[in-house]
């Protein structure tokens, strides 16, 4: 009786052993999936967000500098083709807390930040004047290009536009048009028109103001 004791106990005693050593051996093996995966998930976070701040990036002006039009329209498969490193798993971009583009559904995985500034323009803005009483119009800075049109009254002719003390706009036989002109943004701009004492006629301006924030980008790559 008592040997069948004994055998019963070495019974057990194998079946917690064989039991402890599986999960020994199952852990082990998700901790060495675990490390496998972490080098290829910074690198391909490292790479995506290289890839989307650099100056040649079709999503920036210059380097970290981003443009925020462009930025709205990338989506999953244009990632892709920007960055084919951010196929390695499923991946996340993001502009602080607000996400910008996404596949799969990254719950973990390593994530790359970096510090850029996202540019965009303001709604436009539109300056009149009439000729009879005032000849120029100012721009503020940090603007870079306007588009203006000259309309001359009668018996007026409007032969050049001035940007500070540039000639931006000139037909010697006489302005009546819309054009864009390209300004200085580190400075407030006057536009002048060459008009005579008794000019009539209107003239527009129009502009979008830039508008520059800090953000956050953030690449997360689960594999």
């Amino acid at each position: 009786m008592r040997g069948q004791t004994n055998l019963f106990a070495l019974v057990v005693a194998l079946v917690l052993l064989t039991g402890a050593t599986v999960v020994g051996v199952s852990l082990a093996d998700a901790a060495l999936a675990g490390a496998d995966r972490e080098p290829i998930e910074r690198h391909a976070a490292a790479a995506t967000a290289d890839r989307l701040t650099a100056a040649d990036s079709p999503v920036t002006t210059r380097a970290n500098v981003l443009n925020a039009s462009r930025v709205a329209a990338l989506n999953a498969s244009r990632l892709r083709e920007l960055a084919p490193t951010a196929g390695a798993g499923d991946v996340r971009v993001a502009l602080d807390d607000r996400t910008v583009v996404e596949w799969g559904a990254p719950g973990g995985g390593w994530t790359v930040r970096r510090s850029v500034v996202v540019r965009s323009r303001a709604e436009p803005r539109l300056i009149r004047a009439n000729l009879s009483r005032r000849s120029t119009v100012t721009v503020p800075g940090g603007v870079d290009r306007a588009t203006v049109t000259l309309d001359p009254g009668p018996n007026t002719t409007l032969r050049s536009v001035r940007a500070n003390d540039r000639v931006v706009l000139h037909d010697g036989s006489g302005l009546n048009t819309t054009a864009t002109v390209h300004l200085d943004r580190y400075e407030p701009t006057t536009l002048r028109v060459d008009a005579g004492a008794n000019a009539t006629g209107r003239v527009a301006v129009t502009y979008r103001p830039r508008i520059v924030d800090d953000r956050v980008l953030t690449v997360t790559v689960d594999a």
